[in-house]
């Protein structure tokens, strides 16, 4: 521990003990290579030695990276090379002169070769650019060195040496550093040569290449996990290797990679370690192997799509039967390399890449993307988790879909030959081709409406002539897709029903373009049916609303209201709250586009009758529940009677929301009227239960009914908006819920815009002023007495961001009844206190900024004259809270932008803090510098411990920020401002250098940053 200590100090502070004491900078170096020496040699060292010698190492590497004279910039980075150099000659008996400094052992300088790549990387007191040079200095050194041992441990293993196998794997990991580091290229690999030894590439390949017969059997466990590192290792520093793009287009990489595709058919390289590690069950060398065949053939794809060299067809081969691998993690990367065959022009391609390698294809991710045969539920799944079932669908739809686009009608046939002709005992195949079906429906869709738009413009083309194939394809299918009906549903797979019913909804476009009305409705009917069984549920209710809006000019041409109303009825029967509302969605969307007035109300009506009988039978068992109340099951009743009652108010509000846009003649009645007259009565009870209201729940879905009704139906719901603003502030007094606030919001916002809801409501306008104001006094008294007697803010999160979204839509929609609350100060100052007691919460400490910064900018908003008027006759109250609160809100903002907030929070501290800059800026009369009110603002937010992290924060360097971000906030230069604000936070963090802020300064702002 103290040595990991001692490295966070080293790589802290060893560049300024070099500048300001090179004798004690040199005595730390001595010393950590003198204990290095004196442990790193003992042999059998226990795991604790272990653990300190990598300690050690990463120490004397850190130490070694930031050693620099005026004459050597990497003189400590070649002192550790030439030392393990030499101690690694010495170890294989090639040290020909005898050095002063006893060598390391092998393990030791190895390890600290792959620190020294590490710790040259994690340095944030130089540029990128500069530890790529210290970097690429020494890269030639460090590659031969490596190919030295590399070639020395593969002639030494064969005896089945433990401790060479342990020094090889070494080796490799060193060299992958390396090459992660963008030190060493493929081009550099193949062309080491040491004293006439094959060059390093061909003894990766080697490694990798070995036949199983070839294996001895290991003598230990240990030499079993040491054989398998190998194989990890020797992949991923290949990997690294071939990622690194610096020498692309190279002829030497070009050769390289030449060399590794032909070396698959000619040593079997990869395969053979991938038999011997099917065999062995190693799973992590099977991963890693998978991920280099894929990254050979994703980094060269242009090379492989030609087929052109010797062991491209094989690699492709290869990565095919990687993709039917049952483990998750070996066909995963493989995805990849058929999304960057994608990009390839097939005229590019060879043949074979083309139609029949994804013909192929397909069938592969249909059989790998299926359910096992004996799947029954995830809880009882062992073999595979869900998370990574579903990630394997999710990546294999873009190759579907890619292999859709080359295949055309004849992927969908392919597979609805499977779905019709398979046996139902081996479901799970036929759930797979649906789903694969499924996958390309919205590419699918797009060609069959090709054929209508040709159709229209009189001319014909081969995507027409596709298009028209696939949908009379689909169009077949239905009838052993919906074999047998309602009564063939007991008869499906559950999944496979879930499978059907959601092809089902994707194709509904199909249906609706390519099918008589009748069709429509029998799908229709099949996904009505299809709701009652659980794995299916929301998944047909989707496909219901899906079918429904896509067939909606269809159907308003003939009678539907008793279709919309089977729908609506089936479920509401399932008892989901998903399925109701998808469903009344989509009844909603059909209803409100029947062109007859009284139909669409007729209509509408009978689709919500059953909701409301439903709701009133939920309240009613409630009141008798209540009666009854005492045993478990009568409490377990009523908990699900809230339940639904809560999801039948939910079905209301979707109802109405999707009715809002409804075109009626001039003097016609509302959509709406009838479906308000019958559910209104309900609305009533529901409000006048205690029980409900003492529900959360409950009070939620009814005023969010009631807002619904007040954005879509202002002019009906009027006559009734003084006692309903009555009950909203009795559930607010009570239950302190958000949504009583969101209905006040609403309100505000929907009198401002539509002046006639005022005068409907017998309201004139100042009334209407005067009651928005006595409602936000009162709320507000409510609220303050909440926060500071009942819940904190961090406790009540929701709470406070609805609270300052209303105050923002009072200054947004009625900036009069705000400024003359009695208690504008006091919302004020619970905004400023919410920055720190809202402890980061997101969503909360946002609404609280954004108030803050609409209302300090409030000139900059788009207010009408009169609004502005109102905010000018409060603007020097504005002016005095902010004096008061300046400092403190400053302070969160400068902040939050520097780490003390989530990131999610930066915009909005940035927003707030601009604000007042820009305020008072803007105000200062004298132009000669910085508002000293302000600046000192500044400066205590910028000087605070808890901010200011970095040494480089001067007081130079923070008058100059201060300069800079009043001058860029006068100047009104918002996007430049904010930047100047997250390089001021990396600065302040310690990730930039001051040099970063010459760029934002003007001529009488700049200083010598040295």
């Amino acid at each position: 521990m103290l040595i990991t200590l001692f490295c966070r100090l080293i790589r802290k502070e060893y560049c300024r003990l070099v500048l300001e004491h090179a004798m004690l900078a040199k005595k730390v170096y001595d010393e950590l290579r003198n204990t290095l020496l004196c442990i790193g040699n003992e042999s059998n060292a226990s795991q604790d030695v272990k653990a300190l010698i990598g300690g050690l190492c990463s120490a004397l590497a850190a130490v070694g990276v930031r050693t620099s004279t005026s004459k050597q910039s990497n003189e400590g980075i070649m002192n550790i090379i030439d030392i393990c150099q030499s101690s690694i000659a010495a170890s294989m008996g090639m040290l020909t002169q005898p050095r002063d400094t006893p060598p390391f052992s092998s393990s030791v300088a190895l390890k600290l070769l792959s620190q020294l790549v590490d710790e040259a990387q994690i340095r944030n007191d130089v540029t990128t650019k500069v530890i790529g040079e210290l970097l690429q200095s020494v890269a030639e050194q460090m590659l031969n060195m490596l190919h030295v041992c590399v070639s020395r441990y593969i002639q030494t293993s064969k005896e089945g040496d433990e401790k060479q196998q342990e020094l090889l794997c070494l080796t490799l990991m060193a060299l992958t550093k390396c090459a992660e580091a963008k030190m060493i290229t493929l081009s550099s690999l193949a062309s080491a040569n040491n004293n006439g030894q094959p060059n390093f590439l061909s003894q990766l390949v080697k490694l990798l290449s070995l036949q199983p017969q070839q294996q001895r059997q290991w003598s230990t466990m240990k030499a079993e996990e040491q054989a398998e590192d190998c194989i990890i290792k020797a992949s991923k520093a290949l990997i690294a290797c071939l990622e690194n793009s610096s020498d692309y287009g190279m002829q030497s990489r070009q050769t390289a990679v030449a060399s590794l595709l032909a070396s698959i058919s000619s040593t079997e390289f990869v395969i053979a370690p991938l038999k011997t590690a099917d065999v062995q069950e190693w799973e992590d060398s099977i991963v890693s192997l998978s991920n280099l065949a894929s990254t050979l053939a994703r980094e060269e794809i242009e090379t492989i799509a030609l087929c052109q060299l010797p062991g491209c067809t094989d690699l492709i081969q290869l990565l095919l039967s990687l993709q039917s691998h049952p483990t998750h993690n070996v066909a995963m990367p493989v995805l990849d390399v058929w999304l960057a065959l994608q990009d390839i022009p097939t005229s590019e391609r060879h043949p074979t890449l083309a139609a029949p390698l994804y013909q192929q294809l397909v069938e592969i991710i249909l059989n790998r993307a299926a359910y096992s045969p004996t799947f029954v539920s995830w809880e009882e799944e062992y073999e595979l988790e869900l998370s990574e079932f579903d990630e394997m669908r999710r990546l294999c739809t873009d190759v579907l879909v890619g292999a859709y686009y080359l295949l055309r009608s004849a992927y969908l046939e392919t597979l609805a030959n499977i779905v019709m002709e398979i046996d139902s005992q081996d479901w799970e195949v036929v759930e797979a081709a649906l789903w694969c079906m499924s996958a390309v429906a919205r590419e699918a869709c797009a060609r069959v409406k090709s054929v209508k738009n040709a159709t229209s413009s009189g001319r014909e083309s081969p995507v027409a002539d596709d298009g028209e194939a696939t949908g009379a394809g689909l169009i077949s299918l239905l009838p052993s897709v919906c074999a047998g009906g309602a009564d063939g549903i007991p008869r499906r797979h559950p999944l496979v029903l879930a499978g059907i019913v959601n092809f089902l909804g994707v194709y509904s476009s199909v249906w609706s373009a390519s099918s008589p009305i009748q069709t429509t409705i029998e799908i229709l009917s099949y996904l009505c049916a299809s709701m009652s069984v659980q794995a299916a549920t929301e998944a047909a209710s989707k496909s219901i609303r899906l079918l429904l809006i896509a067939s909606a000019g269809k159907l308003i041409k003939t009678d539907i209201t008793g279709v919309l109303t089977q729908c609506m009825e089936a479920a509401l029967a399932t008892n989901n709250e998903t399925a109701m509302l998808n469903v009344a969605e989509g009844c909603a969307r059909v209803g409100v586009q029947i062109r007859d007035t009284s139909k669409a109300r007729t209509t509408l009506s009978s689709v919500t009758m059953p909701t409301v009988q439903r709701a009133r039978f939920a309240l009613s068992h409630l009141d008798t529940s209540t009666v009854q109340q005492g045993s478990g099951h009568v409490a377990s009743q009523m908990d699900e009677a809230i339940r639904l009652l809560a999801s039948y108010l939910g079905v209301l509000r979707t109802i109405i929301r999707f009715c809002d846009g409804s075109k009626m003649k001039e003097g016609e009645a509302h959509v709406l009227t009838d479906v308000l007259t019958s559910s209104w009565p309900i609305l009533n009870d529901v409000s006048n239960s205690s029980i409900c209201r003492s529900n959360e729940a409950v009070i939620d879905g009814l005023l969010g009914v009631h807002s619904q009704l007040l954005s879509v139906v202002p002019a009906l719901i009027a006559p009734h908006f003084n006692d309903l603003i009555t009950f909203v502030v009795k559930a607010y007094e009570e239950q302190f819920t958000p949504s009583a606030l969101q209905y006040v919001s609403s309100a505000v916002e929907t009198f401002d815009i539509d002046q006639s809801i005022a005068l409907s409501a017998g309201i004139d306008e100042n009334s209407k002023e005067q009651m928005f104001n006595q409602l936000l006094s009162h709320i507000c008294q409510c609220t303050f007495q909440y926060v500071t007697t009942t819940k904190p803010p961090s406790e009540c999160p929701q709470l406070i961001k609805v609270f300052f979204e209303m105050v923002q839509r009072y200054l947004m929609f009625a900036p009069g009844a705000l400024c003359q609350c009695s208690e504008f100060n006091k919302i004020f100052e619970l905004a400023v206190a919410c920055l720190s007691e809202c402890k980061g919460e997101v969503e909360s400490t946002r609404a609280c900024l954004t108030f803050i910064s609409q209302l300090i900018g409030w000139k900059y908003l788009r207010l009408s004259n009169d609004k502005v008027a109102k905010m000018t006759q409060m603007s020097a109250t504005i002016d005095s809270l902010l004096a008061q609160n300046g400092e403190v809100i400053t302070k969160a903002c400068v902040g939050g932008v520097c780490g003390n907030l989530p990131q999610f929070l930066w915009p909005a501290c940035q927003e707030c803090l601009f604000s007042i800059i820009l305020h008072i800026s803007s105000s200062t009369q004298d132009s000669s510098g910085p508002n000293p009110l302000l600046q000192s603002w500044l400066k205590s937010a910028l000087t605070d411990s808890s901010i200011a992290k970095s040494q480089d924060m001067t007081l130079q360097v923070i008058e100059l920020m201060i300069n800079i971000l009043c001058s860029l906030a006068k100047e009104n230069t918002k996007s430049i401002c904010k930047m100047a604000m997250m390089d001021i936070a990396k600065i302040s963090k310690g990730e930039a250098s001051p040099d970063v802020l010459q760029a934002y300064s003007s001529e009488g702002n700049t200083i010598d940053l040295c």
